[in-house]
């Protein structure tokens, strides 16, 4: 066995744990049936999403979840990025910012910023300025490949894409492998794009997440388990988020009234 192999194999071992210790049907349900925002932060803190939850008080606004489930998220895809041979850390680790993804394409079409974004420290600065100037603003920080996002026809998700690919070893196999993951969260994002707007996503979702613990389970010793087991750790963060965020919102308007 390579240099190499070792050391994803030392990868791998983490991985699989992490793997086997994702929430199962049954915490989620039990997440899902606690109504108050209070109760569910502690149902979930008796979970392995706990660590996501850690620094949150009983009753956080919907800032301070944004806040801390992307922190948790950016600390998450370090770690992992951190297990992996170190040509290829710099690739797992520009996972970090695909949380960002979806708040950036609006703002390459010109629309308003989320208020979350003001006090970022990377993208503070970003909007703060016109839409017109964002694009070059966005060059001075660390995702300056995403100003290639901002043109005519904003791709934002494209231009993350692109510079993932560049920061790829040379490594034919795994780069197949990584494309097959790309081809098959773009097919996800199509289908939720296509779906009404009454309709629920958890059918697509579920088939996303079926196909990540494929590619997981296929791809041992190779880049490609570090990036699905990324997808379906972005796919509970997403879950989490709305979940908490409705019964902040809820306590909110109950306080309010």
């Amino acid at each position: 066995m390579s240099h190499t192999d070792l050391s994803f194999a030392f990868a791998q071992a983490r991985l699989q744990a992490r793997f086997g210790a994702r929430p199962s049907v049954s915490d989620w349900n039990h997440i899902e049936a606690t109504a108050d925002l209070a109760a569910t932060l502690q149902v979930v803190r008796n979970t392995t999403l706990a660590r996501w939850t850690a620094r949150l008080g009983a009753h956080p606004d919907v800032h301070d979840i944004e806040v801390r489930l992307r922190d948790e998220w950016a600390l998450s895809v370090d770690e992992v990025a951190g297990w992996q041979p170190a040509p290829w850390r710099a690739a797992i680790a520009w996972m970090r910012w695909i949380v960002y993804l979806p708040a950036l394409q609006k703002l390459a079409r010109g629309g308003r910023a989320p208020d979350w974004m003001r006090p970022d420290p990377v993208l503070g600065p970003v909007v703060a300025r016109e839409p017109r100037e964002r694009a070059a603003a966005l060059q001075r920080t660390p995702i300056a490949a995403l100003a290639a996002g901002f043109g005519p026809e904003p791709d934002v998700a494209g231009a993350w894409s692109q510079h993932w690919r560049e920061l790829w070893p040379a490594d034919g196999a795994a780069a197949a492998a990584l494309d097959a993951v790309l081809r098959e969260t773009e097919i996800h994002r199509q289908r939720l794009a296509s779906l009404p707007s009454v309709a629920r996503s958890a059918d697509a979702t579920q088939t996303f997440v079926r196909r990540l613990r494929l590619f997981f389970r296929r791809n041992p010793l190779s880049p490609a388990a570090a990036v699905a087991y990324l997808g379906l750790l972005a796919v509970d963060l997403r879950r989490l988020r709305g979940l908490l965020a409705v019964r902040a919102v809820r306590e909110q308007a109950v306080a309010a009234s």
